[in-house]
């Protein structure tokens, strides 16, 4: 079978044809009508292949057949069928994408908002559970200030929060240093770790949603919203929680 230098086959491949097809479509075109034997040697392919191929082909559009006897003589159809194939393809593609829009995740933009004030504090927290479905999981580090009595509104806030996000179905899992476990009465402590050695301080976890409040600085809530920050401080928090648990 000659080959033309200007014949970039390969241009057939990213249509969707496979190098043996390409071959038999092109064997095709130069030969004309014949049947699968002579075809096979001209395309240089084996018989299971060429079988293959000549079956993939008809069902593609590219060659049809007919039949002298029992024997299948095979046509190349006209080249400019590509044009109506590929038309063919995008009109699949264009009714596959609506399909494939509804699986994807929507793309998050990561973000950064300051509350000012205890008020502040307790908008922001009621805010990130407002689009929680049932199941989600709330993870925290505790706030454990130098002087827990000096805070006790914003324990009792905790307190009250958590029935918030029970009524919801959130899950909620905590990590608390074990000197302010009384802080916790009221509380579900079946799902809170109580530890001797230092956490990180004042920290929710919720899907895409971080929490940082600083309360002994200043009055000042950080919430931050990536999935790579997120994911990064739950690790942390499973790291510790996977280890200690069970024990």
């Amino acid at each position: 079978m000659p080959n033309s230098p200007l014949l970039k086959t390969d241009i057939l491949e990213d249509i969707g044809l496979t190098p043996a097809e390409i071959k038999l479509y092109i064997a095709l075109l130069q030969i004309g009508s014949t049947s699968a034997g002579p075809l096979m040697r001209t395309a240089k392919l084996y018989n299971s292949v060429t079988h293959t191929a000549l079956q993939s082909l008809t069902a593609k559009g590219f060659i049809s057949f007919i039949k002298k006897g029992h024997v299948k003589y095979y046509q190349a159809k006209d080249p400019k069928y590509i044009l109506e194939f590929m038309a063919k393809r995008r009109q699949q593609v264009e009714e596959l994408l609506p399909l494939l829009q509804a699986q994807a995740q929507p793309s998050i933009q990561p973000s950064a908002e300051i509350f000012q004030g205890f008020p502040g504090f307790k908008i922001m927290n009621y805010q990130i559970i407002e689009n929680a479905k049932r199941g989600d999981e709330w993870l925290f580090f505790s706030f454990h200030p130098k002087n827990p009595d000096k805070y006790e509104e914003v324990f009792d806030f905790y307190r009250e929060f958590e029935q918030e996000r029970h009524r919801r179905g959130i899950i909620v899992k905590g990590i608390a240093p074990a000197a302010i476990k009384d802080k916790f009465s009221g509380r579900n402590l079946k799902n809170i770790l109580f530890v001797d050695f230092p956490t990180l301080n004042n920290i929710n976890i919720i899907n895409d949603y971080v929490t940082l409040h600083p309360f002994e600085e200043n009055e000042t809530a950080f919430l931050i919203r990536s999935r790579d920050i997120a994911t990064s401080f739950r690790n942390h928090f499973y790291s510790i929680w996977n280890l200690y648990k069970k024990r």
